[in-house]
Parts: C-alpha cells; structure tokens; sequence
C-alpha cells in the first residue's frame, strides 16, 4: 500500500507541476486548472490502472493474483473460449507485475504532450482504439498463453503522436504503415523473447500488440483526421 500511495502521488505531481512554457513571452503561463484540464485524461487513466493493479494484486502492489490473471487476461486456450468476450476487454486493464503497470503508466504519462495537442476525448479514442488493435496478436501464438496490459494502447499513442498532423501527406502515412508491418514481419520470423512459466500458461512481450496497436492508431489518425473541435480549448482562446 505505501508503493501504491508513493507512485501515484510522484505520478500526479510530475503531471500537474509541469507546465510547459509559454510559446511567447507575451503569453501568461498556464495556471494549474489549465494545465490540468489539458493532461486529464493521462492523469486520470493512470490512476485508474494503479488503482486497478492494487486490488487485482490482492494489496500487496507486487503481482497479479494468479487466478485473477488467468480470469481476466486474454488466452488463446480453446477450452476456455467461452471466456474471451469478456477477457478481449479484461485484459487490457490488468498488468503482471509492479514493473509492467509502472511502465505502461509511465508511458501515459509521456504520451501527455499528445493530449495537450488534440485533447483528452480524441486521447481517449486513440487509446482505445490502439488497445483493441492489439488484440488480434494473440493469434501470433502456437503455444497456450496468455496477454494482458494497455501497451498497444500506449504504443499507438506514441504512433499517433507522430502521424496525428493535419499536413501529413499520403506518402508520409504509407511510410508509417509499411513501418509497422515490416515489425510484424520481422517479428514472425524471430520472436526471442524471455518468458516465464505460468501454470499451463506463459506469458511474455507482447511486440506483436505493439505493433498492431501503432498500426491500428496510424489507421484511425489518417481516416479519423483531426478536427478544429478536436483541438484543446486554449488554442482557440483570444
């Protein structure tokens, strides 16, 4: 509990004390409220998956409750299909370990700067729509296993960071597709990563999530383009 307490408050201090620099010197600096309704949805959804993580480790913020793990984490084992409606959901909210959470949210918390430039409901939406991008990765898999965590999401975050440009021409777009399918490619013919016994099943780095999860935020930015209402409030204010 006192990890918990200590994480999330150094987690909402960095996000609500930093405010980025006015781009003149004319400007006045943001104020607190300003700066917190431009990072609210980073901020929010970081607590939520701390707070998620806390009670699914039974308190202890170390590791997942193993039976919870294997209830809510989203496995490829044929006799537990009828699970996988609810686990193609679950699973992104739940994390392994301390590390895994700490490093998801920590990526949130990066992927603010994307909100402060399109707002917290198109951050939002491309979270989700990273999120479940990543769930046909678990097809990548011939052995019984299991995912979970909101990695794509974070990953199509810092996809859309880069390809969510009014300007960004069609080559541009093509560039950043081929990007991704070249990982899955590459990853296809040699997928080396560590993994742990779990029971029955395993778990390990997702990168085929990553990538899908980037791939699926670069689709919805170039077909779901940015709009003026998009954009945060204080762009548009005199």
């Amino acid at each position: 509990m006192i990890l918990f307490f200590i994480v999330t408050a150094a987690y909402s201090a960095l996000l609500l004390f930093y405010r980025p620099s006015p781009s003149s010197l004319k400007d006045a600096p943001l104020t607190f409220l300003e700066n917190f309704k431009q990072i609210k949805a980073a901020l929010f959804s970081g607590l939520l998956f701390f707070s998620i993580f806390l009670f699914t480790s039974d308190f202890g913020f170390n590791e997942v409750n193993q039976q919870l793990y294997r209830l809510f984490a989203l496995n490829n084992v044929s006799a537990a299909a009828i699970l996988w409606p609810l686990q193609s959901v679950t699973h992104l909210f739940i994390h392994l370990n301390f590390p895994h959470v700490l490093t998801n949210v920590a990526g949130l918390g990066i992927a603010a700067v994307y909100e402060r430039q399109v707002g917290s409901g198109r951050f939002l939406m491309v979270l989700l729509v990273a999120g479940l991008s990543s769930i046909p990765s678990i097809l990548f898999y011939s052995e019984p296993i299991a995912i979970c965590g909101i990695s794509g999401g974070v990953f199509g975050l810092a996809a859309a960071y880069f390809t969510d440009q009014d300007g960004l021409s069609t080559k541009e777009w093509l560039y950043a597709v081929i990007i991704c399918l070249v990982f899955l490619v590459l990853l296809s013919f040699g997928n080396s990563v560590e993994s742990k016994a779990n029971g029955q099943l395993q778990y390990k780095i997702d990168y085929y999530g990553h990538a899908l999860g980037a791939l699926g935020a670069i689709v919805y930015c170039r077909f779901k383009p940015r709009k003026l209402a998009d954009k945060p409030w204080l762009e548009n204010s005199d």
